[in-house]
């Protein structure tokens, strides 16, 4: 049987194991005498495709987060106790215990239920499914050091670049580890050049490359937005036609440096920008 996961009410009765039918969610309510219209899908298609890795929120508390590793098996799951299509069907990864793993029926398509595996983020509770215990971190070659120039994943089609801050990092408040990361980490700490900091959870071509590797397509910020206008690709003559950063005086004489890509403009100190005018 598969568990519900994060903490929605409507998705806290067990749901049957087995893959909904290959008929449409329209002619299978038909057949059972209900109302179609109950069951018709949503206009907007899943955010992560079958057999994508994701995270899945487990905890059945409506402000809690409990993170599992999976793969995305089937979208829209009928639950046979409600006529509400489920969007996702996760199957968990095995516990390091043994065993197979469990199935997770996903409620809704939001972040606070299920995300992106391979994505960098500085929400620790996110990132303790990826912590590596200090015995395997003895006998793990990571690709980068500390220093190197990388791309990472910040979410689907959102990369940015920066450079790597601390190897297999931990998390910190006021100089003390959090509680529970004491004998654990994550492979990288990168700095951004958007002036933010992110841990990476995994060494993998999913989620961080060297600065100049190819990418997967860009989303702009009109996409990341709501809209539709891709950003240019790495290469392309509209991404050459200028540097992403660039520091300027703002409406009061203040020197910002701005992104031309999300429109976002940052302080920055007189030096910064002799230095970027010389």
């Amino acid at each position: 049987r598969a568990s519900a996961s994060c903490g929605h009410p409507a998705a806290m009765a067990a749901a049957a194991a087995a893959p909904p039918p290959e008929e449409s969610p329209a002619e299978a309510s038909a057949e059972e005498g209900e109302p179609p219209a109950k069951r018709q899908r949503p206009l907007a298609a899943p955010r992560f495709a079958v057999d994508e890795r994701v995270l899945c929120n487990v905890s059945r508390r409506r402000s809690g987060f409990i993170w599992k590793r999976g793969t995305v098996r089937t979208h829209w799951y009928q639950d046979a106790s409600t006529p509400e299509l489920i969007p996702y069907l996760v199957e968990l990864d095995a516990s390091k215990l043994g065993g197979e793993g469990k199935l997770c029926a996903a409620p809704a398509d939001d972040d606070e239920c299920i995300r992106l595996e391979a994505r960098a983020c500085l929400d620790v509770q996110a990132m303790k499914p990826f912590a590596v215990q200090m015995a395997d971190r003895a006998i793990a070659r990571l690709r980068f050091q500390e220093g190197d120039r990388v791309a990472v994943q910040l979410d689907v089609g959102n990369w940015e670049q920066g450079f790597v801050v601390e190897v297999w990092a931990v998390p910190e408040r006021e100089g003390k580890v959090f509680k529970g990361w004491e004998d654990l980490a994550v492979p990288y700490a990168v700095r951004l050049d958007v002036s933010q900091d992110v841990m990476v959870p995994f060494d993998g071509d999913a989620v961080v490359r060297p600065e100049h590797a190819p990418l997967p397509p860009q989303r702009s910020i009109e996409e990341l937005l709501g809209g539709t206008r891709r950003a240019p690709a790495r290469g392309s003559a509209e991404a050459a036609a200028g540097p992403r950063f660039s520091k300027r005086r703002d409406a009061a004489g203040a020197w910002v440096n701005v992104d031309a890509v999300t429109g976002v403009a940052r302080p920055c100190s007189d030096d910064e920008a002799a230095e970027d005018a010389a």
